[in-house]
């Protein structure tokens, strides 16, 4: 997803996502192999931010990748940024 540098591909893991289902499901890499991509899918998205919740700054991208998602805008936020500015 991002631009690596150089020396990066040579230590990119290949089974990262299999560990990280195996750890968070309990089961054996053979059997995280054999889900069905939907179950494959579920499961590494739910692992993905499990270990993110894991500590504060995985919480804060969390919450900005949320508030990044939404499409609504905070009219509250606006009216309180307009008031500190003197607008109306």
């Amino acid at each position: 997803y991002f631009n690596s540098e150089e020396w990066e591909g040579m230590f990119r893991l290949t089974t990262s996502e299999v560990k990280s289902i195996s750890d968070y499901t309990g089961l054996t890499f053979k059997e995280v192999m054999e889900l069905g991509i939907s179950e494959y899918l579920l499961y590494r998205k739910e692992c993905w931010i499990a270990n993110l919740n894991k500590t504060e700054q995985g919480r804060e991208l969390l919450k900005t990748l949320w508030r990044l998602q939404q499409t609504k805008a905070d009219t509250s936020a606006i009216r309180q940024f307009n008031e500190r500015k003197g607008v109306k």
